[in-house]
């Protein structure tokens, strides 16, 4: 069985995608642009939010964008982003809080690293898993860089007193892959989040299709 356990959050434990693009829109509609569909801003998920931003004002990344017009929309996508994640635009996947239980109950450390800021990431936690001992729950807050540096995915293995080669890090995407990679840890793909399933394939890493084939990695 794993027993450390390091779970990414949007589209790894929940489906965040509704609130995510509910946000980037009010952010965008205050600048009087056009509203982004649902499918455009999945492609966007998994670097932070001013890359997000960046991209939904038509730039590859945060670097490329002028300064002052990206920090506008970081600000408003920031103001109105909290108030957009409840109720159902952000969802755990089916059998999930399930699972974490399960690992929980068999004394698994499980943790939340995630790029979307922390003052968010910590709320949805424990609004979306409550009763799971998550030891800790990480967002982006500039203590650390953002995935795929390995330097927050090491913290958590420090802060557990293990070597990274004894964490498992589940993930949805390239950037998690490359932070597995990165900070020399073990790595397990989930192909029901937003990235393309055969960027995920050409790893060549564990790919899993449904929480049930995940669960049977974790705790075989």
């Amino acid at each position: 069985m794993r027993r450390y356990i390091v779970f990414d959050l949007d589209g790894t434990l929940a489906n965040t995608l509704p609130g995510i693009a509910a946000g980037v829109n009010r952010a965008l509609a205050c600048l009087h642009r056009a509203a982004l569909s649902e499918t455009a801003v999945r492609g966007m998920i998994g670097r932070g939010a001013r890359n997000l931003c960046a991209q939904a004002i038509g730039f590859p990344d945060a670097d490329s964008a002028p300064a002052d017009l990206l920090d506008e929309v970081h600000e408003l996508f920031r103001r109105e982003y909290p108030h957009c994640w409840c109720g159902r635009a952000s969802q755990p996947y089916p059998g999930m809080a399930d699972l974490l239980r399960e690992l929980a109950d068999n004394q698994a450390h499980l943790a939340v690293l995630s790029n979307k800021p922390h003052d968010v990431t910590l709320p949805m936690v424990q609004e979306l898993f409550p009763g799971v001992p998550w030891n800790p729950v990480m967002g982006f807050s500039g203590a650390f860089p953002r995935k795929p540096a390995p330097d927050s995915l090491l913290h958590i293995a420090a802060r557990w007193k293990v070597p990274a080669q004894d964490v498992t890090l589940v993930g949805d995407s390239l950037y998690d892959a490359n932070t597995a990679q990165n900070a020399d840890c073990k790595l397990v793909l989930v192909s029901w989040g937003y990235a393309v399933i055969e960027t995920l394939e050409a790893t060549g890493q564990p790919l899993v299709h449904s929480v049930r084939e995940l669960r049977e990695l974790l705790l075989r």
